[in-house]
């Protein structure tokens, strides 16, 4: 078992490295699971939004059949901002273009 975590943006769109099953290109010890990455190449592949929703059905299908790999859970980071701090995205990693501060 390899323990890591990621941010929740990291599993926005299938080239995540975590649901890859592509053996040794992926990280070590992981599987080789040629359907998934078939799938994951038709996900990139799609032209409409309806092979788009396919090919992520698809992927969702693979992830509870092949359990490449399991969240155990999650976590939220919060941040703190200085009032003299200004420019702060809201979102899921500190976003730092756009800061200034005031003296």
């Amino acid at each position: 078992m390899l323990h890591a975590w990621h941010a929740g943006m990291d599993y926005a769109t299938p080239m995540s490295q975590t649901i890859r099953a592509n053996g040794e290109k992926a990280w070590f010890g992981w599987p080789n699971i040629p359907p998934v990455e078939v799938t994951i190449a038709a996900w990139f592949e799609a032209k409409t939004l309806e092979e788009e929703k396919a090919a992520a059905r698809a992927l969702n299908k693979a992830a509870l059949t092949d359990v490449i790999y399991a969240p155990l859970g999650f976590f939220l980071s919060y941040q703190a901002w200085r009032t003299n701090v200004t420019g702060i995205i809201k979102g899921p990693l500190p976003f730092f273009w756009g800061v200034s501060k005031a003296a």
